[in-house]
C-alpha cells in the first residue's frame, strides 16, 4: 500500500489490519449455520428378556370378545351409557335361559342377575360398535362393522364398500347356531356336536329375516353362545315393544340357550342363500 496513512507500517501490521476487515466482511455476508440438532429416539416398548403377558384387556379393543365374569357388570363411563344400560331391560319371559358360565347349583336370582349383566354388557358393546366376520352367500368371509342403534331395535351393518344397511330386529324370524368343521355342517345341539377334534371348527350364528340371512362366524364356542343368547333377548324385547309382551320361554327344550335350526336339507346349506 502506498497511501500516506500506511507509509512506514510493516507488512505484518498491514496484513493483520486487512485480515480483520476481511473477516468482518465475510461474516456479514455468510449464511448463519444452524446449531447442531440432537436426535431423540422414542421406543413404544421396553425390551426385556422373556415374554410378558397383558394383565388386563385392551380398553380400545372394539372387536367382539366374550366376558368370562358375568357376575361383575361393566361400569358405564358416561351418563349416556348409564342411561342406555338402564333402558336395556330383559324381555318378559316365563322361563329365562342360563348365561354362559353360570353354574347349575347357583340360586335362580343369581342366575338371573348374571344373565342381566351379560345382556346389558352386550348391549353397550354392540351400541358402541364391533367388528365381526360375516359368511356371505358365496362362502366368502368378509369383515363388517355391526352396530346397534340407540333405539335398541335396529341393527346397522357397514360392509366397508360404501353401503350401510339397517335391519329392524322386529323383522327377524329365526335365530340359530350351527357348527362347521372340516367342510361339514352340524346342528349346534347335536350330540356329539361334531366329531373331534375341533381345531378347525367354526361356530356360526344365523340371524334370519324374511328375505335375507346374516351369518356371523366365531372361532370360540363361548363367544357364539353369548352372541346368540343376547341377540335373541334383543330381538324378543324389540318384538314385545311393537306387539306387546308375550310370556313364553326363550328356547324351550334347548341346550346352552341356543335355538336349534329345523332338521331340513335347507338348513344344512343355509349359508349359501345369505346375501
Amino acid at each position: 500500500c502506498f497511501c500516506p496513512s500506511c507509509e512506514g507500517l510493516r507488512p505484518q501490521v498491514l496484513w493483520d489490519m486487512l485480515h480483520d476487515k476481511l473477516q468482518w466482511v465475510l461474516g456479514c455476508c455468510a449464511v448463519p449455520v444452524a446449531p447442531p440438532q440432537h436426535e431423540v429416539t422414542l421406543e413404544s416398548e421396553v425390551m426385556v428378556k422373556g415374554q410378558t403377558t397383558l394383565l388386563r384387556a385392551d380398553s380400545f379393543d372394539i372387536t367382539f370378545t366374550p366376558r368370562k365374569d358375568a357376575t361383575t357388570p361393566r361400569t358405564p363411563v358416561t351418563p349416556r351409557q348409564e342411561s342406555l344400560r338402564n333402558r336395556a331391560d330383559l324381555p318378559r319371559l316365563q322361563q329365562y335361559p342360563t348365561a354362559p358360565g353360570s353354574r347349575p347349583e347357583d340360586p335362580e336370582d343369581k342366575k338371573l342377575q348374571e344373565l342381566r349383566n351379560t345382556y346389558q354388557d352386550f348391549v353397550l358393546e354392540l351400541n358402541a360398535g364391533m367388528y365381526l366376520t360375516q359368511l356371505t352367500s358365496t362362502r366368502e368371509y368378509a369383515d363388517i362393522h355391526c352396530q346397534l342403534m340407540d333405539d335398541l331395535q335396529t341393527l346397522k351393518l357397514d360392509q366397508s364398500n360404501g353401503r350401510i344397511i339397517e335391519f329392524p330386529l322386529t323383522g327377524v324370524s329365526k335365530v340359530y347356531r350351527i357348527v362347521k368343521n372340516d367342510q361339514k355342517w352340524y346342528n349346534a345341539n347335536s350330540v356329539p356336536v361334531p366329531p373331534l377334534p375341533l381345531s378347525n371348527a367354526e361356530f356360526i350364528v344365523v340371524v334370519e329375516f324374511m328375505r335375507r340371512k346374516l351369518a356371523f362366524v366365531f372361532k370360540e364356542m363361548v363367544a357364539s353362545q353369548r352372541f346368540l343368547l343376547c341377540m335373541e333377548l334383543l330381538i324378543r324385547r324389540a318384538q314385545q315393544i311393537v306387539s306387546g309382551p308375550t310370556l313364553k320361554a326363550l328356547a324351550p327344550g334347548e341346550k346352552d340357550g341356543a335355538r336349534a335350526a329345523p332338521q331340513t336339507p335347507r338348513n344344512e346349506t343355509m349359508t349359501q342363500s345369505s346375501r
